[in-house]
C-alpha cells in the first residue's frame, strides 16, 4: 500500500480582551471585547489511508465537545486535531501559566474553524463565520456554562465586539475604538479562576439579593455609559467611565468577600490615575490582566515606564486584530 503524506488544516482564532461588561454582561448588560494580537492555533491532521477519524484524549473538554457538535454540522472530518495556546500564556519560572486572555475560548473557536475548513467551508465568509460562533459558543459552554460568550465572540469574529448575551443566544456588533484612545494591558503576576469569582458572585446573589441587584445595575449603567462614549467618541467620558467601571466591580467584590480590585491592580489603578488615565481589571479580576486607558500616546508612555519602575508587567498586545483564519 502507498502511504501518501499527511494533510493538515490549520485554523487560528485570536485571544480576548474584556474591556467593560463584566459580571453584567451576565445579567443582560452590553459589554466591550477586543480580539488580541495573540492566537490559538488547532491542527487537523489527516493521513489519507486512515478511514477513521482520531481524537486524542488529551485534548481538553472544551476542544472535544467543540468537534464533536461542529462534525454534526458539516460532517465527519477525519484526522487528529492538536492545539496550540502557548501565546496566551506567560511562561516564566518554567511553568505555562493563564494570561486570563481567553485561552479556552480561542481554542474552541480554533477547533470549529479547522473542522469547517476541513470540510471546504470558508471560514473568511461571514455566514460561516456565524455558524462557527454558534459551534464554539455551545462546545464552550461544556467547560463553562455560566460564561457570556464574550471571549468566543471575540476570537471568531475578531476586532472590537459590542456584545449582549439574549438566552443561549447573543447579539454582536462591530465596534470602532476611538484611535484618541490608546490602551495599555499590564500582567498582575496573578492567575485568577473566573468560575471561584463567579460562584462568589453567585452565592452574594442567594443570600442578599437586593445587594447584588444593586451591584448589577450599578454596572450595568456604567456599562451603557461606556458604550456610549465609544460609539460617539468621548474620550474624557471613555476615560471615565472605565475608572468608574472599576470601582464598581470593587464594589461588587467587598458585597462578595472577593477581592476583584487585589493590592496589585489598585496600585495599577493608581498609576493610571497619576498619568491622566484610568484602569480596570479586564475579566474577573482579582488578578489576570488590567486595561488601562489613556487621552494620548504620551500619557500611556509615561504610564508603560511608570510600570517597568514599579515592576508590573506590560503586556506587547496588538488590540482588534483579525479573528478566525485559515493558516494553511
Amino acid at each position: 500500500m502507498v502511504c501518501l503524506p499527511a494533510m493538515t488544516v490549520t485554523v487560528s482564532a485570536p485571544g480576548k480582551l474584556m474591556i467593560a461588561g463584566e459580571y453584567a454582561v451576565l445579567d443582560g448588560a452590553e459589554a466591550i471585547v477586543a480580539a488580541v494580537g495573540r492566537r490559538a492555533f488547532a491542527s487537523l491532521v489527516a493521513r489519507p489511508n486512515e478511514a477513521q477519524a482520531h481524537t486524542s484524549s488529551t485534548l481538553p473538554m472544551e476542544a472535544l465537545a467543540t468537534r464533536m457538535i461542529a462534525e454534526a454540522r458539516v460532517g465527519r472530518q477525519t484526522g487528529e486535531i492538536t492545539i496550540d495556546t502557548a501565546q496566551l500564556r506567560t511562561n516564566k519560572d518554567g511553568t505555562p501559566t493563564k494570561l486570563g486572555l481567553g485561552s479556552s475560548a480561542a481554542a474552541a473557536a480554533a477547533v470549529a474553524g479547522a473542522i469547517y475548513a476541513a470540510a471546504g467551508r470558508d471560514v473568511s465568509d461571514e455566514a460561516v463565520r456565524k455558524e462557527i460562533l454558534e459551534v464554539a459558543l455551545d462546545g464552550h459552554r461544556s467547560i463553562a456554562p455560566d460564561g457570556s460568550g464574550a471571549d468566543v465572540a471575540a476570537s471568531v469574529l475578531g476586532g472590537f465586539v459590542r456584545f449582549r448575551r439574549l438566552g443561549q443566544g447573543v447579539e454582536t456588533h462591530a465596534l470602532r475604538w476611538p484611535t484618541a484612545v490608546p490602551l495599555v494591558v499590564v500582567w498582575t503576576g496573578r492567575a485568577v479562576r473566573t468560575s471561584d469569582m463567579l460562584t462568589a458572585v453567585g452565592a452574594l446573589a442567594q443570600r442578599d439579593p437586593d445587594r447584588h441587584r444593586a451591584c448589577m445595575r450599578k454596572l450595568g449603567t456604567e456599562a451603557d455609559q461606556l458604550v456610549s462614549a465609544v460609539i460617539s467618541g468621548d474620550v474624557t467620558g471613555l476615560i471615565q467611565g472605565l475608572d468608574a467601571y472599576g470601582s464598581a466591580m470593587g464594589v461588587l467584590g467587598e458585597a462578595a468577600g472577593i477581592s476583584i480590585l487585589d493590592e496589585t491592580t489598585q496600585a495599577i489603578r493608581e498609576l493610571a490615575r497619576s498619568c491622566g488615565g484610568a484602569a480596570k481589571p479586564s475579566g474577573a479580576g482579582g488578578g489576570d490582566v488590567v486595561v488601562a486607558g489613556f487621552q494620548g500616546v504620551n500619557e500611556a508612555a509615561t504610564f508603560r515606564a511608570g510600570c517597568t519602575q514599579k515592576g508590573f508587567e506590560v503586556l506587547s498586545l496588538d488590540l482588534g486584530v483579525y479573528g478566525e483564519r485559515l493558516e494553511q
